[in-house]
This record gives structure tokens, sequence and C-alpha cells, in this order.
């Protein structure tokens, strides 16, 4: 059984794993609106970036969280 420092790292790096997808995500999106925009298909690449901005935002939000987690076990040193 892991003890709750353990948990707390391993639910960490799942959140980095998570990062890892959403930013593939954001990756795929973009590289097919890019294909759109060069075909002329203005709407359809729209589409595309706009679905990237929805994992930007995704990633934000589990960088948010890494973050909260890192500023309550944080201690400034002086």
């Amino acid at each position: 059984m892991s003890d709750p420092v353990s948990a707390g790292r391993e639910e960490q790096a799942r959140r980095f794993d998570a990062i890892v997808e959403e930013a593939g995500k954001i990756s795929d999106h973009a590289r097919v609106a890019a294909t759109h925009f060069r075909a002329g298909e203005v709407a359809r690449a729209g589409a595309h970036a706009l679905a990237a901005e929805g994992h930007l935002v995704n990633l934000r939000r589990l960088l948010d969280e890494i973050a909260v987690v890192h500023a309550s076990r944080s201690r400034a040193v002086i």
C-alpha cells in the first residue's frame, strides 16, 4: 500500500501525463488547421483551431492544478 506522499506524487505525475496528451491533441489540431487553411477551407480550419484552443484551456487547467498543489506544500526560504 502506498503512503500519502507517494500517492500525491503519483497524482502529480498523472497530471503531467494528461498535459502530454493535451499537448499532442493541440499539435494534431494545429496541423490539420494548417492543412485546411492551405486548401482554402477556412471554416474547417477554424473548427480545428477552436478545438486546439479547447485543449489548450484543458492544459492550462492541469497546470493550474499542479501549481495550486505545489503552492500548498512549498515554503518561502529567505
